[in-house]
C-alpha cells in the first residue's frame, strides 16, 4: 500500500508541475508570443498594402522609373544596377546599411552581408524585408524585389495560422488547468486506510511524548541562540548551489524549519515544519507540515496524537 500511495504522490507531483507549466505559459508565455505575433501581422500588412499602392513605382537618385512601361523599366533596372555596384555606395555598404532609393513606396537599401558574402537588399516600410541582390543583373534586380514583397503575403498567412493555433491552444489550456487530480480521491482513500493501519499497529498514546522532548533537546542544542530568544531568525547557507537555504525562525512559542525557493512567482516550502515548544515541558511537538511540490499540507492538533504526528517527528529528527 505505501509503495502505491508513493507512485499516486508521484503521479500528482507530476500532475503538479504540468500545472505550473500551464499556468505559465497561460500567463506570460502564450500571450507574448500572440502579442508579437499580432504586432508583425499588422506591420506586414500595412508595408504590403503600400506595395500596392505604390505599384511599379522606383526612385534612384531624384529619378522616377515606372516599371510597368517596358523602357522605363529597362532604364530604372540600369539605373539600379549603376548604383549598387557604384564604388562609393560598396564601400560604405560593407559596414551600414546603405539607403539608395525607394521602390513601391518602401525605402529602399543596400549592405554586404559578412556572414554569408552575399549582397543584400533591403525593403523598410514598417518592418525590414530582406532578399539577395545579384550584381550582375538589371532586369532580374527587380523581379528579385517583386519576389520579396511578394513573400510579405506568405508571412502574413503563414502568421496568420499559427494565431489561429495558438489561440486554440491557449483556449485548451485554460481548460485544462482547471482540471483537479484525477486521482485525488484515491489516493485521499489510501491514506485513510493506512493511517487506520498505523494507528493499530502502534497503538499511538498521550502518554509517549518521548519523540518530543529528544527533538526539544536536540533543538536547543543545535539552535541555542534562537531557543533561548537571542535570536529570532537564522538563515544557513551549504557550499555551492545543490540545496536551498535552510531557515530557522522563531515567532512566539512556535520554531519553524524550513527550505524554501521561488517557483513562478509563487514562494514553495521544501518541505516546512512548524513545531510548537513548549519550554515548561521541555517538549517540541509538530504543528504543521507542508511541502509544496507533491501539494502536501497538514495540521495537526497536539491534543489528538494520530500515526502523522509521529510520522512528522521521524521526519524532523
Amino acid at each position: 500500500m505505501q509503495g502505491k500511495i508513493k507512485d499516486l504522490k508521484m503521479e500528482k507531483s507530476r500532475y503538479s508541475e504540468r500545472i505550473y507549466e500551464l499556468q505559465d505559459n497561460i500567463r506570460v508565455k502564450y500571450p507574448m508570443e500572440i502579442k508579437m505575433l499580432e504586432g508583425n501581422v499588422e506591420k506586414s500588412k500595412a508595408d504590403l498594402s503600400t506595395a500596392n499602392d505604390h505599384a511599379g513605382e522606383l526612385r534612384l537618385g531624384g529619378r522616377a522609373f515606372d516599371m510597368n512601361d517596358p523602357d522605363s523599366r529597362k532604364a530604372g533596372a540600369e539605373a539600379l544596377k549603376a548604383a549598387i555596384t557604384d564604388p562609393k555606395n560598396c564601400a560604405e555598404a560593407m559596414s551600414k546599411e546603405v539607403h539608395i532609393g525607394e521602390y513601391r513606396g518602401m525605402q529602399l537599401s543596400m549592405m554586404f552581408d559578412d556572414l554569408t558574402k552575399i549582397w543584400k537588399g533591403c525593403l523598410e516600410g514598417q518592418k525590414h524585408h530582406y532578399f539577395d541582390f545579384n550584381p550582375n543583373t538589371d532586369v532580374g534586380i527587380i523581379t528579385r524585389m517583386d519576389n520579396c514583397i511578394s513573400n510579405i503575403a506568405k508571412e502574413v498567412a503563414s502568421s496568420q495560422e499559427k494565431l489561429e493555433t495558438l489561440s486554440a491552444e491557449l483556449v485548451q489550456m485554460q481548460a485544462d488547468v482547471e482540471k483537479p487530480f484525477a486521482k485525488t480521491e484515491e489516493l485521499r482513500s489510501m491514506e485513510a486506510e493506512l493511517d487506520d493501519v498505523h494507528m493499530q499497529l502502534t497503538k499511538f498514546t498521550l502518554t509517549d511524548d518521548t519523540a518530543q522532548k529528544e527533538m526539544f533537546e536536540r533543538l536547543v542544542e543545535m539552535f541555542t541562540p534562537i531557543l533561548t530568544g537571542e535570536i529570532g531568525y537564522q538563515k544557513y547557507t551549504a557550499e555551492g548551489d545543490s540545496m536551498e537555504p535552510f531557515i530557522v525562525e522563531m515567532e512566539g512559542d512556535v520554531l519553524t524549519l524550513a527550505h524554501n525557493y521561488v517557483q513562478n512567482g509563487d514562494l514553495m516550502w521544501d518541505p516546512r515544519i512548524d513545531l510548537k515548544i513548549d519550554y515548561e515541558n521541555r517538549k517540541a511537538t509538530p504543528v504543521s507540515y507542508e511541502m509544496s511540490c507533491l501539494g502536501v499540507y497538514e495540521e495537526y492538533d497536539i491534543e489528538i496524537p494520530t500515526p502523522q504526528l509521529m510520522e512528522i517527528n521521524q521526519r524532523t529528527d
